[in-house]
């Protein structure tokens, strides 16, 4: 997949013109070789992590909330798996956050946050009471999360626009003069 990225980026004119098999063919000894060195450095990841890699996701926390909110049995299917598939956008799309949003916010608040917008794109009503609060969550940090959430969109335009001139570094040394450029703008601080 690398190669055949490495391939297309250096056709960057012509993103519609299809690649000839042979500009991004890798023998299998190259194959190999790059295969070794990746699992060398899961290792030395591993290592570094101390192999704890137990991670909390909100995914199943939030089917668990939706049924404990009575959403599928309260609105019709559709609107219940409406509801659902739109809140795991929502989780989704936290993944890219720029507020990093999983690595502050623990997975019961994003559940929730998640849940509470997809319910109002979905015209589904939820509980009166203050809800979130029985799944731990503050109204304060369920309000920072929706704008979070609904901020992702902005932000990806942006980007967009940003990169839409250039392509964004794929390897280190255009990752090195992107930071290098961005360091330069900010001052040199």
């Amino acid at each position: 997949m690398y190669a055949y990225l490495s391939a297309r980026r250096s056709q960057a004119a012509d993103l519609d013109a299809d690649l000839n098999p042979e500009s991004y063919y890798i023998s299998e000894g190259t194959y190999q070789s790059r295969r070794i060195s990746l699992f060398k450095h899961e290792s030395l990841i591993l290592r570094q992590l101390g192999f704890q890699l137990h991670v909390s996701l909100p995914y199943t926390l939030c089917i668990n909330y939706l049924q404990a909110l009575e959403i599928f049995a309260a609105a019709d299917k559709a609107h219940a798996e409406a509801v659902a598939r739109r809140a795991f956008a929502y989780l989704n799309t936290a993944l890219l956050s720029p507020q990093l949003l999983y690595l502050t916010h623990q997975p019961p608040a994003l559940a929730v946050a998640a849940i509470y917008l997809a319910a109002k794109d979905e015209k589904v009503k939820l509980p009166e009471e203050e809800w979130w609060e029985v799944f731990d969550c503050e109204r304060e940090e369920l309000g920072f999360l929706v704008v979070g959430m609904l901020s992702l969109e902005n932000f990806a335009q942006e980007e967009k626009k940003k990169w839409s001139d250039r392509s964004a570094p794929f390897n280190l040394h255009d990752v090195e003069r992107e930071l290098s450029t961005i360091y330069d703008k900010a001052g040199g601080a």
